[in-house]
């Protein structure tokens, strides 16, 4: 069968950094929910932009979805290809209610009336359990429901890849096990997922499959619980005596990537950097 992903020998560099450093790895059709784990600044979601079309790499070869990724290819090629991504920090039209701003992202790829698009919002924010939200403003969301709005609006392209970079982060236990419950529904109606994230807690109840980072290389990837006991990564990650202390890590600084939505539409621009964070 086809893979899902296909990347080899990849090398994505800012500046004399390298986010990825030679990365070689397949995502088949049958390898299940992917988590994609390791330190700060590993490359992890340079690896994400690479799938997107967000990010072109310095050397190697990359194939999703059965397009090569190219010189021409972006975001919105991607999207048409059947490949969406949400953020770390979601960034919805703050000024738009929740329905709206799903609404703009079902436009993004059909052609369909005003009456059409608020039906089928409406239709996916149930299906998240945010239907409750649809008339308030998205800049006046708690975290968590902003996170189903991330992930609400990746769906409404209608992927067959869901590429989602730390869903997790900041949620409550309740919201974790919301969440993993709604992820784990998308994989049964045929979504394949990936995610990268650092809540060991939530890629254990909901991966089938990790991969892990250090230093933009790819140094383990397996069955879940096979990997997180390989003495290399968890001298790589969880560090000695941390244990699991390391899945609900948060990190900070200031990112400089221009993110882009899954439509292919300019998210937000984090402040200019010279050299980009690996991620």
């Amino acid at each position: 069968m086809t893979a899902l992903v296909e990347m080899r020998n990849v090398t994505v560099a800012f500046g004399g950094v390298k986010a990825l450093d030679n990365v070689s790895l397949t995502i088949g059709p049958d390898t299940g929910i992917v988590g994609i784990i390791g330190p700060n600044g590993a490359g992890k979601s340079t690896c994400l932009s690479v799938i997107a079309g967000a990010r072109r790499p310095r050397s190697g070869t990359v194939e999703a979805m059965g397009v090569p990724l190219g010189r021409r290819t972006n975001p919105a090629t991607m999207t048409h290809a059947g490949v969406a991504r949400t953020f770390q920090i979601p960034r919805p039209f703050t000024q738009m209610t929740v329905r709206e701003n799903v609404q703009v992202a079902f436009a993004a790829t059909r052609r369909s009336s005003d009456a059409e698009l608020q039906e089928l919002a409406d239709h996916l924010l149930e299906r998240l359990g945010i239907r409750d939200q649809a008339g308030k403003l998205a800049g006046a969301l708690p975290l968590a429901v902003r996170k189903k709005l991330e992930v609400a609006r990746g769906m409404a392209v209608n992927p067959k890849l869901l590429l989602l970079d730390e869903v997790f982060e900041g949620l409550s236990d309740t919201e974790i096990s919301d969440m993993v419950t709604i992820l784990r529904g998308l994989h049964e109606d045929g979504v394949h997922l990936v995610l990268v994230e650092h809540v060991l807690r939530a890629l254990r109840q909901l991966a089938d499959t990790l991969i892990v980072f250090e230093k933009g290389q790819v140094i383990a990837t397996g069955p879940v619980d096979e990997v997180l006991q390989s003495p290399e990564v968890k001298k790589a990650y969880l560090g000695k005596g941390r244990g699991d202390a390391a899945g609900s890590a948060t990190r900070q600084g200031t990112r400089s990537e221009a993110h882009t939505t899954s439509s292919g539409t300019q998210n937000a621009v984090r402040p200019n950097k010279e050299v980009e964070e690996p991620r």
